[in-house]
Order: C-alpha cells, then sequence, then structure tokens
C-alpha cells in the first residue's frame, strides 16, 4: 500500500484506538482508504498501479495453490484488515495476508494471521514499512511478514523462526520457502506478468 496522506489535524488529539478509527472511516467518503498505524490514520494511495496489483495478485495465487496442496483450513487473501491485539491503535490493511476460516467477531479486521505481505510503492517512506513489519511479528500466530518491491526483482522475507531476521532475494531463480504453507516457489514467479521478469 502506498500512504499519501496523513490527517493533519490528529497531531494535538490523543492516539486513535480501533473504535473511534471505525467512527472516523465512517465519516469518510467510501471511495477513500484509510488504515490505522500508531494511532494515526494514514490514507492509502487508490488505486495502486498495475504493477503493484500484478505482483500481490501473483503472491496470494502462489499462496493459495500452496495451501490448497497442503489440505489446510488457511487462505491469502489481498487488501485485509489486520488486528494485532495488543496494538488497538495499529489497524492496517495488508496487500496479502493469509488468514483461516475462523474468522472471528470483528467484521472488519483479521484477528488472527499467519503471514502479512506489502508491495512497496514510491510513496511508502522506510520507517512506515518498518512499523508494519515489526507490528506485524508483534502478533502472536504471525509466521512470515513479506516486503516486495515493485521497482525491481526484489523480496525480503522476515521468519519468526528465524528470530524476525530478514533475508534478501533478488536472482530471479532465487527459490523463497515457506515451509509451514507447503510454499516454495522462484523469485521471478512473483513477478510474472511485469516488465521485470
Amino acid at each position: 500500500m502506498s500512504v499519501i496522506d496523513r490527517r493533519p489535524s490528529m497531531r494535538d488529539e490523543p492516539a486513535m484506538e480501533e473504535a473511534r478509527f471505525l467512527k472516523f472511516l465512517r465519516a469518510r467518503s467510501e471511495d477513500e482508504r484509510w488504515e490505522l498505524i500508531d494511532g494515526e490514520p494514514m490514507m492509502m494511495m487508490h488505486p495502486p498501479s498495475l504493477r503493484h496489483q500484478i505482483i500481490g495478485q501473483n503472491l496470494e495465487r502462489l499462496l493459495n495453490d500452496a495451501l490448497e496442496r497442503q489440505g489446510t483450513k488457511r487462505f491469502a487473501i489481498r487488501e485485509i484488515g489486520l488486528a494485532v491485539e495488543t496494538r488497538p491503535d495499529f489497524r492496517p490493511q495488508a496487500d496479502v495476508g493469509v488468514i483461516d476460516d475462523h474468522l472471528g467477531d470483528n467484521p472488519y479486521f483479521a484477528e488472527r494471521f499467519y503471514l502479512a505481505a506489502e508491495v512497496l510503492s514510491d510513496a511508502n517512506t522506510a520507517e512506515y514499512i518498518a512499523t508494519k513489519r515489526l507490528r506485524y511479528a508483534e502478533h502472536a500466530e504471525c509466521l512470515y511478514v513479506l516486503i516486495l518491491s515493485q521497482t525491481e526483482c526484489m523480496v525480503e522475507v522476515w521468519a519468526r523462526l528465524d528470530e524476525w531476521r530478514g533475508r534478501v532475494y533478488r536472482a530471479l531463480d532465487d527459490r523463497i520457502e515457506l515451509p509451514e504453507f507447503g510454499f516454495s516457489c522462484e523469485l521471478g514467479a512473483l513477478y510474472a506478468r511485469t516488465q521485470l521478469a
């Protein structure tokens, strides 16, 4: 997701949490897309670039193919609101998330997720992406955070079992393995149907 705006009047107000954020959203146009990052609502660029959408779609499809072969109740979904229980001031929208069919009682945010992925855009700051990555990792059931570039073939994979150390993949034939999901693919598959592949 690309962040393009912050609500300017928020600087002097206390940090927002989910209930106030949802009230804030109800007062906004349905054409606007917002997420809550550390208590501050942030508007996302709409629509994302075609390349951004293709990369997200490739990842979603490859994850779902692997999860279906595995016979699990988990599935990948795009543009999903996520909740980290210990962070009521953090309600992001991930480009791709892996959740299961236990949706819980929250109609807007998945309270249990196993992977969160972000496709970078020009408007993303390093601080914004780092904050999202760290908050995703705080979720007790999250196993992976993926950061995918849309300007070059490059994916960062951050894994709980690797103590959240990031691994960077840059060669088209680099193989990305997410064994808990039965997922294995070459980096190039994530960039299929783009000029980068």
